[in-house]
Order: structure tokens, then sequence, then C-alpha cells
């Protein structure tokens, strides 16, 4: 029930925000602003981060700080609603986890994409279909190029992952809150997006053999994968990500809090990576110390009962030969006689 009372709400709360577009004047643009803060925790209920309930406010309250200083800003209401049409894909998309270097990094990034959504110009139905037509441009050079650098690849499934993700592009236009889909290109910027793309054959060469290389080309008899995860799919797809993320160094370069925060984070997956690898030989120099101590232990083991063998050994040795010694004394005595051995000790001087 929780989850559908947000559910009714927020589709309540996105019918309403294209009904005052553009009526939105003096104190009614706060309570519009708190609706529609109020409609994206909504969503966050919805697809629930495990972020404790303070890292949570704070995100909000980082989107509340980067749109509540442009209430004055022309088409302010139409903005709001295209933040919140585009969070939901967004959030849905977020990797979320108790990280908090991570955590920081997805602040920064809702704060650029609300600022650049609030202080840029929105663009006009022309300007829309203008980049879309400019993604279907730069799709299509990037398909045809592909199937000429690998010509063995299927055309058909070739075109069907470009179709599949320039239809998510389209959407990401639909409510533009990413940069890179919210105003069209210059013709110098698509000039440099497909000299980047020229750029990264070598790069796309790693992705073939990340998936399997000559060996998807083969042409076995075996189950046909299905469309998502066949080798010519997954190269086209991601090759296209790799695309996607130079036109964001080109179209839209992120602010300077944005990269301290993703260099804060890599220092700590640094630090992370380092300490548990430390520990990782802190404790294989504790599987050699204890097996040395086994191997001592088992030694010791070994050795103990010889220890305690050897006495009696020693022993019985020591009685053997000290019975010999006696038999012979005994054999000499007698050779010579009692008499003889009683004369030789009257005889002996006490001065000798």
């Amino acid at each position: 029930m929780t989850h559908k009372h947000h559910a009714l709400r927020s589709a309540l709360i996105v019918a309403l925000l294209p009904a005052i577009v553009g009526k939105v004047i003096g104190s009614a643009e706060p309570a519009l602003m708190e609706r529609t803060l109020e409609a994206i925790r909504d969503w966050m209920v919805r697809s629930p981060a495990p972020w404790p309930d303070a890292w949570q406010r704070q995100y909000v309250d980082t989107i509340r700080s980067a749109i509540e200083s442009h209430q004055d800003t022309p088409q302010y209401a139409l903005r709001l609603e295209i933040l919140y049409k585009g969070f939901q894909p967004y959030w849905e998309d977020l990797k979320k986890t108790l990280d908090r270097s991570l955590f920081e990094v997805h602040r920064a990034q809702i704060r650029w994409y609300a600022e650049h959504l609030m202080g840029t110009e929105l663009p006009c139905q022309e300007e829309k279909q203008k980049l879309r037509d400019q993604y279907q441009d730069l799709w299509s050079y990037a398909a045809s190029s592909l199937l000429t650098q690998f010509p063995f690849l299927d055309p058909n499934i070739v075109q069907m992952a470009k179709a599949d993700d320039l239809g998510e592009c389209y959407r990401k236009i639909e409510a533009p809150l990413l940069p890179n889909f919210l105003r069209p290109f210059s013709q110098g910027q698509v000039e440099q997006i497909k000299q980047r793309w020229h750029d990264l054959r070598y790069a796309r060469v790693d992705l073939w053999h990340q998936l399997g290389g000559a060996a998807t080309t083969s042409g076995d008899n075996g189950p046909s994968p299905s469309l998502d995860a066949h080798s010519d799919y997954l190269l086209t797809q991601r090759s296209l990500a790799q695309l996607r993320a130079h036109i964001w160094s080109i179209v839209a370069p992120a602010p300077d809090y944005y990269r301290r925060a993703v260099g804060n984070h890599i220092e700590a997956q640094k630090r992370r990576l380092q300490s548990t690898s430390q520990a990782w030989q802190e404790e294989r120099r504790l599987e050699k110390e204890r097996s040395r101590q086994l191997l001592q232990t088992e030694y010791i083991s070994f050795l103990l009962p010889a220890l305690l063998e050897t006495p009696e050994s020693l022993q019985g040795s020591l009685s053997i030969r000290a019975q010999e010694e006696t038999q012979l004394e005994h054999q000499d005595g007698t050779g010579k006689g009692g008499d003889a051995y009683e004369y030789e000790l009257e005889n002996v001087s006490p001065e000798q």
C-alpha cells in the first residue's frame, strides 16, 4: 500500500506540473519547487537506495540548493518538469551503494545536471528535432564504420543494436536532464565527435577481443544466443557507449566540483584496494607462519618417540657390554688361579 500510495501521489504531481507551466508567478514558485522535490523523494522511496536517511536528505537538499536560486529563470516550471521526468530513468540506472565517496560523486553529479538544466536555454521543438537528427546521423555513421572495420559482423544485428541505443537517446532528449541531450550540437562539435569515433578504432578491437574475438565468428553449431547476449549486438552497444562518453567531454565538460568528487572516489578506491592487498599479504604471511609451526610440531612429534626410545636402547647396550666385561674379568681371574691373585694383593706396597 505504501508504494502504491507513493506511485499515485507522484503520478498526480506529474500530471499537475504541465498544467501549470507558464502560469507560475510570485509566491507559487516555491510551492512548485517543494512539490517537485516531494515527487523526487517519492520516486526515491519507490526505488530505494541503501543510503542512511541522513544521506538521502543531503541528496535532496543538493537538488534544492541547485534549483531554488533560479526561481526567476524563464520557463522555471518547465525546467522543474524536465527535472522530475528526467530524474526517474536517471535514478533507476544509478549505482547506489554504501560507499560514501561514490555517494559524493552522485551528489556532485545531480548538482551538475540540475544547475545546467536551470542555467541553459531550453530548446524549442525545431532544436529538439535537430538534436534527434544529429544523433541519428552520428549513430548511423558509427554503425556503418563498425561494419567496415569488422566486415564479419551481422549487419542486421548491428542495425538492431543501433536502433535500440538510438531509441534510448530519443527518450532522454524528451526529458533532457542530462546535459548532452539538452541542446543541439554545433557543426564543429559534430566533426569532433566523428573524429573521436575514428580515434576509438583500436579500443573497439580491444572490445572485440574481450567479447571472444575470433571465437565468436567461428560459426559453431551451438544454440543461438538471445539478441542482447549476441557478441555482435554487445560490440555495437559497447562501442556506442564509448562514443557517448566522448560526446560528454566535447559537449558538456564536467565542472571542477564533479571532477574533485570523482578524484576523491578514485583515491578512496585505491586506498581500499591497498588495504585489501596488505590484509591479504598479512594473511598469507600468517598462513606461512602457521604452516611452518605445524611442520615443526609434526617434526617434534616424530622426533620425540625416537628420543624416548634412545635411552632404553643405550641402557640395553651398556648392560650387555657390562655383562661381557664381567665375563672377561672372570675368565682372566680363573686363568691365573686364586692363590696367585691373592699373592699379588699381599705384596702391593702402600708406597707404590
